[in-house]
């Protein structure tokens, strides 16, 4: 397929973002949505290409962006490159999709300062892609850190009152990681010097082995940890989770669609690309420890979500547990597990964004989170409730829906680790979570429509137009990858090959 770049794919919205933020449109609102809209929804048609050229078979695409017929900063092997293959297609095709229903979504969630809101959006969105195309690791982590700015800007300008201080400590917890990052980064760079003896920061070309005798082991596990740390910060990992309940609950619903959705992706993308791919061996040996903290991660914040009253806050734990699932997947090195991991990062996005659509629907009718004071909506809205049931089974791990399959692989993967008994039973007990989470799911969505209200509603419409829209898309892909979860699958199948064969290395 000639027409597709991967420069237009990753920098168009930047350039929509331009257009939106020059004076063209003035301050007109609905010109500004429906252009945005109109773009997001090419980019996502495009993007579906780019899928169906690595379902075809071919060849991985890449490309090198130059300045005046020259590489980026050549001479220190620093190169603006851009690769995809059918996991990052994926990706950019998914992340594409949940920022077009986002930005439907903001018609109703977003009251002011259009201009900068929508201009903030495809800023995030440009940088999310450059994160999972860049196939240099210094512009890697040029759009990780470029990504802190639209995010920070997008939760403290359209949240809750609190959102200012949750938007900060979304900022400190992610820099910080990012100083690890950095580290690490910067002794991959002069590893690759050591061992190939010219400059070269290309992803593909820095892969450490504990044989190797240039680079001595215990920084060769100081960069591994600091990757990790980095990466788990932004998944987010048990204790490294604190910012994610209070960024979530005081954003926006489609900010916080993006964050639960997209931006927890990046960190998982991370610990793919960069722990697994790049430290294959030490890898290899963190991963029983790596499985212990994804358990504790799925225990204790699924247990935390009981205890929860508020919607988003809720969802936001839950998130965190869907994440400790899929860790618990990557870990147990083989390829089942692996294969759910990497489908949960699409089934937990296409879920979660599902349950911040009906809290921002519930919310605009009742004007409260609070589950103490939401019962019995499905009276007044059962096309909601419908749709509800779909995502909220999904929620549950119910069969036919897309976390299904996703869950069913990575315990069946961590069961079957060959790390003997004691790590086998762990794995197994992780399942507690899942069945707690899934009685948190069904309860709240037994107290948010099926309760009897004690008070008289008035004024409860139920969703219509493009709200209805959004979620019955949401509901379809839901059921779509529950009953076909294979098509899906078949697309990054050949980058799982290739993650286990790094991994015997």
């Amino acid at each position: 397929m000639n027409f597709l770049s991967l420069n237009i794919l990753i920098l168009s919205p930047l350039i929509a973002a331009i257009i939106i933020a020059s004076p063209l449109f003035g301050g007109n609102r609905v010109y500004i949505r429906r252009f945005s809209k109109t773009f997001a929804t090419f980019h996502f048609l495009y993007s579906l290409f780019f899928v169906l050229n690595q379902k075809a078979g071919t060849e991985n695409l890449y490309t090198e962006l130059t300045m005046f017929g020259k590489n980026w900063l050549e001479t220190w092997g620093i190169s603006c490159s851009f690769g995809l293959d059918g996991f990052t297609a994926l990706l950019v095709s998914f992340t594409s999709l949940i920022f077009l229903l986002a930005l439907i979504l903001s018609k109703s969630s977003i009251r002011y300062k259009h201009k900068m809101y929508y201009s903030l959006m495809f800023c995030l969105m440009t940088a999310v892609l450059g994160i999972f195309a860049a196939k240099d690791i210094f512009l890697f982590f040029i759009f990780w850190e470029a990504e802190l700015i639209p995010a920070y800007l997008l939760i403290a300008e359209w949240g809750s009152e609190n959102s200012k201080k949750s938007a900060m400590k979304y900022l400190l917890y992610t820099f910080g990681g990012s100083i690890f990052i950095f580290a690490a980064i910067t002794g991959l760079y002069y590893y690759g010097f050591a061992s190939n003896g010219e400059l070269s920061s290309s992803i593909d070309y820095l892969r450490v082995y504990l044989s190797d005798n240039i680079c001595p082991v215990f920084m060769q596990v100081l960069m591994f940890t600091g990757l990790f740390i980095g990466f788990a910060v932004k998944l987010p990992l048990f204790p490294f989770h604190m910012w994610l309940p209070d960024s979530h609950t005081d954003s926006a619903s489609p900010v916080g669609i993006i964050m639960s959705a997209i931006l927890l992706n990046t960190g998982a993308y991370g610990i793919i690309r960069f722990n697994l791919e790049l430290f294959p061996e030490i890898f290899t040996k963190a991963a029983p420890l790596i499985m212990i903290f994804a358990v504790i991660n799925i225990l204790w914040t699924s247990f935390a979500a009981v205890k929860q009253e508020n919607i988003k806050t809720v969802i936001s734990y839950t998130n965190i547990a869907y994440m400790g699932i899929f860790l618990l997947g990557l870990s147990s090195l083989n390829k089942i597990g692996i294969e759910g991991a990497v489908f949960i990062l699409f089934a937990h996005g296409f879920t979660v964004a599902g349950l911040f659509m009906i809290s921002d629907f519930i919310y605009q009718n009742v004007k409260t989170y609070n589950l103490r004071e939401i019962n019995g909506l499905g009276k007044y809205m059962p096309v909601l409730m419908i749709c509800s049931y779909v995502i909220c089974f999904s929620a549950s791990g119910i069969p036919f829906t897309c976390m299904f399959p996703a869950v069913f692989l990575s315990y069946t993967g961590a069961v079957c680790a060959d790390y003997g008994m004691l790590y086998k039973i762990l794995a197994a007990s992780g399942i507690v979570g899942v069945i707690v989470i899934s009685a948190c799911i069904l309860n709240l969505f037994h107290g948010v429509f099926c309760k009897k209200y004690s008070v008289q509603v008035k004024n409860v419409y139920d969703i219509s137009g493009h709200k209805a829209t959004i979620t019955v898309i949401i509901v379809l892909c839901i059921i779509i990858l529950g009953i076909c979860p294979d098509a899906l699958i078949s697309i990054y199948d050949a980058v799982i090959e290739n993650m286990l064969e790094i991994l015997r290395v």
